[in-house]
């Protein structure tokens, strides 16, 4: 299971073209607060998923990142 995270933000719908079409990837959970920020995260344990976002735009852009690194 890998999970991503967006900083800065509380949730955000990713777009990731593939082919003609998009896959989404919905991300939740962000908080902030005095005490911090907590991105917004998606969760996949699917390995077509973790390619298609680490192959991104978003991700190159480091827009999108692994939560822990």
């Amino acid at each position: 299971m890998k999970t991503y995270a967006i900083y800065g933000l509380m949730e955000y719908l990713a777009r990731i073209p593939v082919g003609g079409t998009c896959v989404e990837a919905h991300f939740t959970g962000g908080q902030l607060s005095g005490f911090g920020i907590r991105p917004a995260t998606y969760s996949t344990d699917d390995p077509v998923m973790q390619r298609l976002i680490e192959r991104s735009q978003h991700f190159r852009t480091r827009r999108i990142r692994i939560l822990g690194k």
